[in-house]
């Protein structure tokens, strides 16, 4: 492949998909599987082994520069919506051009807390709001390459759903 992505170029953040709140810088949620460690008949030794479809604890933190409207608002005690949209500087190393590509994380979130940060001359204050996330989705150039639904038993990686047979057998479907 030619194109080589290199950068952010800028990001903003959204409350339900339209109403623009700002930049923040986000730490983006990580995705563990939960695992058990396997021994006995049949194994040498042990092996951590994950269950597919089983997620650890995902969160999000939006730090703002200074204290933000938006980062009260966050703080209300309710599940927010989230779209955070970037656009990926790429190179075409095929044609020597700089390209771009759109990258679109949404997230369905609860607030946890939020620090107000630090006052001090000439600085930033990092207001920075933290989230327990529930749903998270991953979209580049308008294509889903991560679904995670929590509540509704859904985990799409590359549009394969690996929790599809667990919500057969749980007549979930």
């Amino acid at each position: 492949m030619p194109k080589r992505s290199e950068r952010v170029i800028d990001y903003s953040v959204f409350l339900n998909g339209t109403k623009y709140l700002g930049t923040a810088t986000a730490t983006l949620p990580e995705i563990t599987y939960l695992v058990e460690t396997i021994k006995g008949g049949g194994i040498a030794g042990e092996m951590e082994a994950p269950s597919p479809g089983q997620t650890g604890a995902m969160s999000l933190a939006l730090t703002w520069r200074t204290m933000e409207a938006a980062a009260a608002e966050l703080l209300a005690p309710v599940s927010h919506s989230l779209d955070l949209r970037a656009s990926i500087q790429t190179f075409d190393t095929s044609s020597g051009e700089y390209k771009e590509s759109s990258l679109k994380v949404t997230v369905r979130a609860r607030p946890l807390g939020l620090s107000l940060g630090n006052l001090e001359p000439a600085a930033t204050m990092e207001t920075t709001n933290n989230f327990s996330v529930s749903y998270l989705k991953v979209d580049l150039d308008q294509a889903s390459v991560l679904e995670i639904d929590k509540y509704n038993y859904i985990h799409k990686v590359h549009g394969k759903d690996y929790l599809n047979d667990t919500r057969a057998n749980l007549a979930m479907n």
